[in-house]
């Protein structure tokens, strides 16, 4: 398994989003986007949001990979699903977000509707592991942030529903590793799997991409 550095990662992000990009301006976030976002952190206070930083990464992993159809599971309050909805203006595709306590999906849709991406973002509320079956299609990209625990029973259900370089991303591989060691094994055990571990945060992301 790699392990990139901060600056390492920064260089690999900027050539793949001019890659993708063809240098064109990115969609903007709104300074009233900007304020939700500090927001929603601000009241965050079981701190299950991802970081900025890694906010950040995500929505450039979306623009830099093209991706349309994207899965989030264990979306919380809507943080890391807004960052998501901005990469995904610029491709162009849809989100659905995930989150089993009700109250929370119900807050996360909120926040949603208040970012004005209602019609980029579905959250759906409940169990995972009952909901993904009901999900038709395949996946460009999937972002995991649920409990620690399941990311192994997650990776078996979704990677056969991942496109070919479709790109499955973790969150908390680094700072919570003891509480998935199975699943990272699983990630750099497997032929058909090319996985990165980057720090955009010290939390940690694993960046598996399925080769077929």
């Amino acid at each position: 398994m790699i392990a990139l550095s901060r600056p390492a990662v920064l260089r690999a992000l900027v050539a793949l989003l001019l890659a993708a990009a063809g240098g064109a301006r990115a969609y903007a976030q709104s300074p009233e986007q900007t304020a939700l976002l500090r927001q929603i952190k601000a009241a965050d206070r079981e701190q299950l949001s991802v970081s900025e930083e890694d906010g950040r990464f995500l929505r450039l992993m979306v623009v830099s990979s093209g991706a349309k159809r994207v899965l989030e599971i264990g979306g919380a309050h809507g943080y890391s699903a807004i960052w998501m909805g901005l990469g995904l203006r610029e491709t162009g595709g849809r989100l659905t977000s995930i989150e089993a306590d009700v109250e929370r999906a119900r807050i996360a849709a909120e926040n949603i509707r208040k970012a004005g991406m209602a019609d980029v973002i579905a959250v759906v509320p409940g169990d995972a592991f009952a909901a993904i079956p009901k999900i038709d299609g395949e996946f460009d990209l999937v972002f995991l942030d649920a409990w620690k625990r399941d990311y192994k029973r997650f990776l078996d259900l979704v990677l056969p529903r991942l496109h070919p370089r479709g790109l499955l991303l973790a969150h908390n591989v680094v700072n919570k590793q003891a509480e998935m060691r199975d699943f990272l094994a699983a990630i750099e055990q497997n032929p058909n799997l090319i996985t990165a571990i980057v720090k955009p945060s010290d939390e940690g992301i694993s960046v598996t991409v399925k080769l077929r």
